[in-house]
């Protein structure tokens, strides 16, 4: 399915959603006309363009996630923290469907050391996987941020799995540049 295809599904199945939103809009101008009648009208309008600037902010980085996420995947994966050096380079996640489905994917760029430490922990955690790179997951989010890197240039893969989600698939794949890794997260 196409970005515009999951885009209109998430808001045709998200009526919920704009019911809540509507509700939550009754709240706000009857709470306006209150303190608009009670002569606090600036402080009305103060407090409805703050909600209307929290609620865009929420909605784009739910749509948008920041660096931030993406690094706390990186932990989710690895079981580890990134590294200083860490930084994304390329990234995509799907919209989560109401089904739990959901996908992400980001290429990270890290320092060579860290690359090689990053490399020589992972393969001696006895909670994470070997694999063989031909066999990384592919996924639609996992080929954007890929660019120009192709699946063959991924030299070192790693999987593992959740105890309590058994659908949840965790990669993590070394590329032949010694410093660029791709993080692969994949809910069922």
């Amino acid at each position: 399915m196409d970005d515009i295809g999951k885009l209109l599904l998430v808001l045709i199945l998200g009526i919920p959603i704009w019911l809540i939103l509507a509700v939550l809009y009754v709240f706000i101008r009857l709470l306006h006309n209150w303190l608009t009648k009670k002569g606090y009208g600036l402080a009305s309008n103060t407090l409805i363009f703050s909600l209307a600037i929290f609620l865009a902010y929420s909605v784009y980085t739910a749509v948008y996630p920041s660096d931030g996420f993406y690094l706390a995947e990186f932990k989710d994966i690895t079981l580890r923290e990134a590294p200083k050096s860490a930084v994304v380079i390329s990234k995509d996640a799907s919209y989560p469907f109401f089904h739990g489905e959901y996908s992400s994917a980001s290429l990270i760029m890290l320092s060579n050391e860290d690359y090689n430490f990053l490399l020589d922990e992972l393969s001696n955690d006895k909670r994470i996987r070997v694999n063989i790179p031909t066999d990384f997951f592919v996924i639609n989010e996992l080929e954007k941020v890929m660019g120009s890197f192709k699946k063959e240039q991924i030299i070192y893969c790693f999987s593992r799995s959740t105890e309590n989600r058994n659908n949840e698939f965790l990669y993590i794949g070394f590329l032949d540049d010694k410093k660029s890794i791709i993080i692969s997260k994949c809910l069922l």
